[in-house]
Parts: C-alpha cells; structure tokens; sequence
C-alpha cells in the first residue's frame, strides 16, 4: 500500500491509498487516521481509487475512526469504483456506515453538506 495525505481547506484530511490494504500494509493508515484524530480532525475523504483489495482488518480501521469522527462532529466519507473493494462493502454492510461513495465529486458533496449542517447546529442554526 501506498497512501498520500494532506489537509485542504484547513478543514479535510484526504488520503489518497493505493495497491492492497490488508492486516499487513493497514499499520501506517491506522496511525495516520489516529495521528489526525488526535490532533482535532474530524472530516476525512478517503481515497481509494487506486486500491484493488481491502479486507475486514481495513474496514474495521475505517469504522472505527468514522466512529471517532463522528463523535467529534464529524465524519469520514469513501470514494470507490473498483467492484471487488466495493463488494467488501456491501457484504459487510457498511456501505452506508463509511459513506462509501462511486466518484470523489460525491464524497465531497456529502461531507461539505454534512460539514455545513454542523457548522450551522454550532451556531445555533443561525
């Protein structure tokens, strides 16, 4: 696995992953997401349009920080195409959960429209 991150906006943290996550190549993408988390982050585009293979120990690590995320006001959002990744998804029923989404455009929408309903709920829905 290879795996790029940065922050943009000042308010996304985006990983861009590539080749195969798995029980082996997921320590450096826990870290990361934990790192992140620890340091106040709580929106997170996950890119996986370069990964051919997840398994469980993957998914597990990407609802655990959509957990942490979530409890913090945020939320952690997939962008997916390839079919075999997709399914992984769909069979472990948490297609929803890590809002798993077919282009990045989409991913995006959903955590700017999540991101501005909170903002709006912190302000008192002003």
């Amino acid at each position: 696995m290879e795996m790029r991150s940065c922050l943009e906006n000042e308010w996304l943290s985006v990983f861009h992953l590539q080749g195969e996550i798995d029980a082996a190549t997921a320590p450096p993408l826990q870290a990361a997401l934990e790192e992140a988390l620890g340091e106040g982050q709580r929106w997170f585009l996950i890119d996986l349009l370069e990964t051919e293979f997840v398994d469980s120990v993957t998914v597990g690590l990407l609802l655990g920080s959509a957990k942490q995320a979530y409890e913090q006001g945020g939320m952690l959002a997939v962008v997916c195409q390839e079919r075999i990744v997709m399914k992984v998804f769909e069979i472990s029923g948490t297609k929803e959960l890590l809002n798993v989404h077919d282009s990045e455009a989409a991913a995006r929408s959903a955590l700017e429209a999540a991101r501005e309903a909170s903002l709006q709920r912190e302000d008192g829905g002003a």
